[in-house]
């Protein structure tokens, strides 16, 4: 193991419950019933995919960069001040940054709004860089996404291991040849046994992560 990917909401920070209302609570405050089916829709998208996707199927009166900016507003307050790292995250950035192992994030999440947290949680300078959807134009969903992070850190992808929780990432990453650990979140405890079936390693939380092991 020389180099570790880092998914954001849901694998470092404990954020995805707000994400997984957000689109629901924006379109009830525009005066439109979202559908029930909708955030399977939204699930393997960006934010902003997901307002080109809501505009499209529902005929909202504005733009999808408005719509983007406008839901980012609400997400804010979040990244800015309340969401927090989950269980033993510090401590595996820590251990990797001790054994020399480099370290990124890769997330669907805006670049400001990643740059918010990360910055006052005090984990912003354990990675080289960070990759968003929004800044290189791809979905996650998309193995091309890793494709270009693979290629950001110039290794071989067997070299590489990274940390998901949702199942269209972990998916997209293995269609790359990169090892994965997927780490459990509420968010996607419908698609549990499909992650399983998929990832290299499962674990609960950080503190279960043997990092010999993937060595």
């Amino acid at each position: 193991m020389k180099a570790a990917i880092f998914d954001m909401d849901g694998t470092l920070l404990d954020s995805m419950w707000v994400w997984e209302k957000l689109a629901d609570e924006y379109l009830l405050s525009i005066g439109v019933n979202p559908p029930s089916d909708l955030r399977e829709h939204l699930k393997p998208l960006s934010l902003l995919d997901s307002c080109y996707y809501m505009k499209e199927t529902l005929k909202i009166d504005k733009s999808p960069k408005q719509m983007n900016q406008e839901m980012e507003g609400i997400l804010e307050g979040y990244y800015k001040e309340k969401f927090q790292l989950k269980p033993f995250v510090k401590e595996t950035l820590d251990l990797l940054k001790s054994k020399g192992i480099r370290m990124c994030v890769a997330t669907a999440t805006d670049d400001r709004l990643v740059e918010m947290a990360l910055s006052r949680l005090r984990i912003m300078d354990y990675f080289e860089f960070i990759q968003t959807s929004n800044s290189c134009g791809i979905g996650k969903k998309d193995p091309r996404f890793f494709k270009l992070t693979i290629e950001k850190l110039n290794l071989d992808p067997k070299e590489i291991w990274v940390f998901e929780d949702a199942v269209h990432c972990v998916i997209s990453a293995k269609k790359c040849g990169l090892n994965v650990v997927a780490i459990k979140d509420e968010s996607a405890s419908d698609d549990i046994e499909e992650i399983k079936k998929y990832a290299d390693v499962y674990i609960r939380n950080f503190s279960e992560l043997n990092i010999e092991e993937l060595e």
